[in-house]
């Protein structure tokens, strides 16, 4: 079903890519990218070294704190390239390349932006989350986004000259093994805090014998 989803997406973004030019769709997809890389290789490290936001968050940190980074880090980096490259250069392509390049672009992009997205409905708490029911539906254990996610992360990867890509494959590993985080076991409760308890009984009877004995 998440492959089916992200195949859809990914034409209905090649639709909107077909409609405008290779350069524009490059840019696009390239800020994708960055957004998919940042966000999966920084965000565990910050929540796992932040106890707040697992206090606060909960089972919701990684793809809260993922999807969060990923939205602002885009955001910048695509009014950046708007503002500095695309308003200011203007790239000429063949017709045909620059009509089915950009379909191509957009469709990959779709693919790895539903497949992100997807990825994060993986490690969400859906039992527990009476609004998102509808989601349980979805195949939680598939491995088809995790594979877009790797796979984009790797291209990303190895334009920052990093030899392996062992990284990325650690840290897909990581997210998927510690997204709930590591159990907290509640503290005993203090047996003399009920009164009802038979510490407290046996403690009071105690006590009472103890206050006749004086007496006598």
């Amino acid at each position: 079903m998440m492959f089916n989803l992200m195949i859809l997406v990914g034409l209905i973004f090649a639709l909107l890519g077909y409609k405008k030019a290779w350069y524009p769709s490059w840019a696009f997809l390239f800020n994708i990218l960055i957004s998919v890389y940042i966000s999966i290789m920084a965000v565990p490290q910050i929540v796992d070294n932040i106890p707040d936001i697992r206090k606060y968050l909960g089972d919701f940190s990684y793809a809260a704190g993922m999807f969060t980074a990923a939205v602002v880090i885009f955001a910048v980096t695509h009014f950046l390239t708007v503002r500095f490259l695309i308003s200011g250069y203007r790239a000429s392509f063949p017709k045909l390349f620059n009509i089915a390049g950009a379909a191509v672009l957009g469709f990959f992009a779709g693919l790895i932006l539903a497949g992100f997205l997807l990825f994060l409905v993986t490690i969400l708490p859906l039992e527990d989350c009476p609004a998102a029911e509808y989601l349980t539906k979805i195949d939680q254990t598939s491995t088809e986004p995790g594979i877009v996610v790797r796979h984009s992360c790797n291209v990303i990867h190895s334009l920052s000259f990093h030899a392996y890509t062992v990284g990325v494959d650690r840290q897909i590993s990581k997210i998927r093994d510690d997204w709930r985080g590591p159990e907290i076991k509640p503290e005993p409760a203090d047996p003399n805090s009920d009164p009802n308890s038979i510490e407290v009984i046996n403690k009071f009877v105690v006590e009472a014998n103890e206050s006749e004995f004086r007496r006598k």
